[in-house]
Formats: structure tokens, C-alpha cells, sequence
């Protein structure tokens, strides 16, 4: 018969609660840091809540190439740009940020105009603190040639706006605002003048800032939410100490990854937001098992010190909790490595959440167990009664 290996076989039994004040300190520097991180610098909010464009092109031969596309646009001076793959090899979803309305933005509109109505055309920003833009052409034009060659950077001249006579510049009335808008149909243009060669642009879609506020507003509430229904299953499943622990340690573990993106400037994006939903759920997991091993042995040794009891445990589970961390680790530290950048947030982020979660189930959900006075006199009855029965 095969015989079990045991790949964690702990015959010394460590102290882990005798370090619990230092680990406090530890963690509440970190925790202290990484807030005032938030507040002072802020988070790298992403296309996702900051607003930006979506473009769908489909490669028309062969397979899309990302690699190829993210230079392409990265170097269109459009800022921030992600890419993936969408719903088939071909296809690829290319993500731009929101266009601020700024001189880069006319600059675009000057290369899209070269582009696409021949060179001599010169675009500018008009007056300071105005939204306006000044159309030079390259020789006098009749309103007709006028009107077809500004529509060909998003633009429309009404009657007034006409130049008179052999004069060739212009001006188009807009307030900040409206440049703005209008902006983020130069960026468009300016990407599918640089890939249209090989791409077929599929469709386009210009998301605000309002809607980005929407997602984040939605992001926080789920995360709360989230929260609060494993809090509230943790104290009724065991008592109230075990779920304020619980809370404990997932605040812990949420505020210190916010403040690994906030140090590394890691764009936070709906996939970072999806990491942060993950690590609070694989924090509780590995907690409720030594919280489990707490509650048997709470029945077992009803003489025995809090402080020893919950080291006993710890102790008992302690191959199953490296075990786990330990399959984990290696499996997102493969992503961080080969996932690609469209992964590198989430990756990071998840390898952050194997360490301190793994940290927070020790040292901050146990100890918390310490100072709220945990007593074994405090099982309820049933499960005095259940586990008798199972005796």
C-alpha cells in the first residue's frame, strides 16, 4: 500500500499569538499607510471608472495581433490603452481613455486632417479658456469643400462660420465642453487611420465619466455587500467574536491591496475591483477553517487558555493553510509572469492577497478572538449538544 507523503509534517509547535502585538503594530502602520496612500495620491483609476472609448476591430487576415495593436495605438499619443481579445482570435477590443480636450487633442485633429483631406490644412486651439478650434486651408474654398473637408475631423460649420471671400481660415465656435466631445471622435479617427490597413473597424462606442462614477458607486457597494453577508454568516454560524474577527481581518487584507496599487500606481480597473472581491473571499476561507479547528477544540480543551488553544490550532491546520497559500502562489505568480499586461493588475493584486490573507488569518482574525474575550462557556447550547451527539 502507498503511503501518504507529507509535505508539511510539523513536529515543532510555534507561538504564533505570542507575536500577535507585534504583528498588531505591523499591520496597523501598514493599514495607516495605505490610507493615507488613498487620500493623499489616490487611486490609478482605469478606462473602466475614469470613462473612455471602446473600439472593436477585426483583423482581416489572420488572427488579431495585440502585441502589434498596443504599439500602434500607444504611440498615437491618445494615453491610456488596453487591449484583449473579443470573442474570437480575429477580433480585438481596444480601450482608449477619456480624451481631456487639450492641445494634444488638436494635435490629433491636425495629423487626422493630413490624413484624411491632404497636407497643408492647419488645426489649432483658439483663444485661452475657450473651446474653439481655427481651421486653416491650404488655398480659398467654397462653403461646400469647406463643409467636407472639416466633417472629415468630426466638425461642422454652419453659415456664419463660412469664410468670405479668398479668405482660407476659420473658426468653429465650441465651449470646453463641446471640444471635449468632440474629442473623442478625433482619438477614434486617429486609430482607425492608423489600423485601418489591416483591421475593419466593427464599432465604436465613446463612455463618459458619469457612467465610470456609476461603476464605482456599483463596485463599492458590492464589495460592502460582499463583506457584510460573510460577516453576518460567520456570527451566526459560530459567535459574535469569530465575526468581528472575520471583518477584521478582510478590512485588513481590502485596505492594504488598495494601498499595493496605490504604491505601484497599478491601473485599477473592473478587473483589480473583481481581485479585491476575490481576496476578501479567499481571506474568509482559510480563516473559517482554523475557526472551525477553534470551536472543536474549544469543546475538547475547556481548560485550556484561550492563547494556547487558538495556537493549538492554528498549529493543527497549519500544513493545510501553506498547502493551500502555497498552490495558490505559484499558480498566480505563473500569471504575473506570463499573463501579459491586460492580467498584471489582477495578478499582482491576487499575489498580495495570498500573502496578507494567509497573515491576516493568523495574526488578525485569531487575535482578535484575544482581545474580544472569547470563552468557551460562550458555545451555544447546540452545538454542545451536536457535539456530543457526535461523540
Amino acid at each position: 500500500m502507498w503511503k501518504p507523503v507529507h509535505l508539511f509534517g510539523f513536529k515543532r509547535k510555534f507561538d504564533f499569538l505570542g507575536q500577535r502585538r507585534a504583528a498588531l503594530v505591523l499591520s496597523t502602520l501598514i493599514n495607516i499607510v495605505s490610507i493615507v496612500g488613498i487620500v493623499v495620491v489616490g487611486l490609478n483609476f482605469g478606462i473602466d471608472f475614469r470613462g473612455g472609448i471602446a473600439i472593436q476591430a477585426r483583423a482581416k487576415q489572420g488572427p488579431a495581433q495585440l502585441d502589434t495593436l498596443r504599439a500602434t495605438v500607444g504611440a498615437l499619443g491618445v494615453g491610456e490603452v488596453a487591449l484583449q481579445e473579443f470573442g474570437d482570435p480575429s477580433t480585438a477590443l481596444i480601450r482608449v481613455q477619456r480624451q481631456d480636450g487639450d492641445a494634444r487633442c488638436v494635435a490629433g485633429a491636425q495629423r487626422v486632417m493630413t490624413n484624411r483631406a491632404g497636407s497643408g490644412w492647419q488645426v489649432a486651439p483658439g483663444p485661452a479658456g475657450s473651446g474653439d478650434v481655427e481651421l486653416t486651408a491650404p488655398a480659398a474654398l467654397d462653403g461646400g469643400s469647406w463643409r467636407d473637408a472639416v466633417s472629415r475631423i468630426g466638425l461642422t460649420l454652419v453659415e456664419r462660420q463660412l469664410p468670405r471671400g479668398a479668405t482660407p481660415t476659420t473658426k468653429v465656435e465650441m465651449t470646453p465642453e463641446q471640444r471635449a466631445e468632440w474629442c473623442q471622435q478625433v482619438a477614434i479617427k486617429l486609430v482607425e487611420d492608423a489600423i485601418g490597413a489591416n483591421y475593419e473597424i466593427r464599432g465604436t462606442e465613446a463612455v463618459g465619466p458619469k457612467i465610470g462614477d456609476e461603476l464605482m458607486q456599483s463596485g463599492i457597494w458590492a464589495v460592502l455587500a460582499t463583506m457584510a453577508a460573510i460577516v453576518l454568516y460567520v456570527w451566526f454560524r459560530y459567535e459574535w467574536q469569530f465575526g468581528v474577527g472575520a471583518l477584521i481581518a478582510m478590512l485588513h487584507d481590502v485596505i492594504s491591496t488598495l494601498g499595493v496599487f496605490v504604491l505601484l500606481q497599478l491601473d485599477f480597473s473592473l478587473t483589480a475591483l473583481a481581485a479585491v472581491l476575490t481576496i476578501a473571499g479567499y481571506s474568509i476561507n482559510d480563516t473559517v477553517v482554523i475557526f472551525d479547528r477553534v470551536r472543536e477544540n474549544m469543546r475538547r480543551y475547556k481548560k485550556l487558555s484561550l492563547v494556547d488553544l487558538l495556537n493549538l490550532s492554528i498549529n493543527e491546520t497549519l500544513s493545510r493553510t501553506l498547502m493551500t497559500s502555497g498552490t495558490v502562489f505559484v499558480a498566480v505568480s505563473a500569471l504575473v509572469l506570463f499573463g501579459g499586461p491586460v492580467l498584471y493588475s489582477f495578478s499582482v493584486a491576487m499575489l498580495w492577497g495570498v500573502i496578507v490573507g494567509t497573515y491576516s488569518s493568523v495574526w488578525i482574525a485569531c487575535a482578535a478572538l484575544v482581545y474580544l474575550k472569547l470563552r468557551p462557556d460562550q458555545l451555544r447550547p447546540a452545538d454542545d449538544e451536536a457535539a456530543k451527539a457526535k461523540a
